[in-house]
C-alpha cells in the first residue's frame, strides 16, 4: 500500500482489519455529517478530481490551471489552501482549526512548524493521525476537533468549488446562446 500515489496522504499504520479510519471513527451518525466526511475520504483517498487529475487522464498538462482562479495548476494544496476564489469558504473555518491546534500545541509550536510549511497543514487538514505522533503531540479530544472542523472545510471547499463551477458553465450556455453580448 506504501507505493499506491493515491493513499500518500492516508497514514496506512494505522489502517487494520476490521478497523475503521478516523474519518469515520469520530463521525455522528447526522446525514448530512456523513456527506461531509465521504468529501474528505475522498481528498484521503486521494480520488477527488482536481484539474491537476484530470488533465493528467486527458494528457493536457496546459489545462491544469485551476478554473476558479486561473493563477496556478489546481492541485490538493491550492484547492485547500491558496485558491483565491475560496477564501471566503476557508476564513469561515481556518481560524477554529488554528485555533485547535494552538490550544493544543502553542503559538511557538505553531510558528515552528506551520509557518511557510502549506504540506504539513494540508496533511493535518487531510489526516492528523498521520503527524500525531511525531509533531503535534495532539490528545484525543483535540484530534476529534481538527477531524470535526478539517471536514466541515473541506466540504465547504467542494461546495463552493462546485457552486462556482456551476456558475461558469451557466455563463457559458449563455455566451454561446447570446454571443452579440460580449464587451
Amino acid at each position: 500500500m506504501e507505493d499506491k500515489s493515491t493513499l500518500k496522504q492516508c497514514n496506512i499504520q494505522i489502517l487494520k482489519i476490521h478497523e475503521v479510519h478516523p474519518v469515520w471513527r469520530i463521525l455522528p451518525p447526522i446525514t448530512y455529517e456523513v456527506k461531509k466526511a465521504n468529501i474528505k475520504a475522498r481528498f484521503l483517498t486521494g480520488t477527488y478530481l482536481l484539474q491537476e487529475h484530470i488533465q493528467r487522464f486527458n494528457g493536457n498538462s496546459d489545462e491544469q490551471k485551476c478554473l476558479l482562479c486561473q493563477i496556478e495548476q489546481e492541485d490538493l494544496i491550492q484547492f485547500l489552501l491558496r485558491c483565491p476564489a475560496l477564501n471566503e469558504q476557508r476564513q469561515k473555518v481556518f481560524p477554529a482549526l488554528k485555533q485547535a491546534i494552538l490550544c493544543n500545541i502553542g503559538q511557538n509550536k505553531w510558528q515552528e512548524h506551520f509557518t511557510g510549511n502549506k504540506e504539513l497543514l494540508m496533511q493535518v487538514i487531510i489526516d492528523s493521525s498521520k503527524v500525531r505522533e511525531n509533531i503535534l503531540i495532539l490528545n484525543d479530544e483535540t484530534s476529534t476537533e481538527i477531524e470535526r472542523i478539517s471536514r466541515k472545510l473541506c466540504y465547504d471547499l467542494h461546495c463552493g468549488r462546485t457552486l462556482l463551477h456551476k456558475r461558469m458553465a451557466v455563463a457559458r450556455q449563455f455566451e454561446a446562446k447570446d454571443p452579440g453580448c460580449k464587451d
